[in-house]
């Protein structure tokens, strides 16, 4: 699981089940080590990620977000209420 080459202004968000912590790919599926499946969904602004955020959030339970900027720090945490 390779962390995407982001620019400076650019945002990249992992999702993980929020009950068992499993990372989970772009397309909400388990995520597993040995597959090429994508788990960074990359975003050109914070505004654009917690729109996903809530829209994902509308339509699926036990999704946990780590926003993450260009240097891989995180910089925001988001679970379902």
């Amino acid at each position: 699981m390779e962390f995407p080459k982001i620019k400076k202004s650019e945002y990249a968000v992992l999702m993980a089940d929020s009950n068992t912590g499993v990372v989970l790919d772009i397309y909400f599926d388990i995520y597993y080590k040995s597959s090429n499946q994508i788990v960074y969904k990359v975003f050109s602004s914070l505004e654009e990620v917690k729109e996903f955020i809530k829209e994902t959030l509308k339509q699926r339970e036990n999704i946990e977000f780590m926003v993450y900027d260009n240097n891989e720090n995180i910089v925001e945490v988001q679970e379902q209420n």
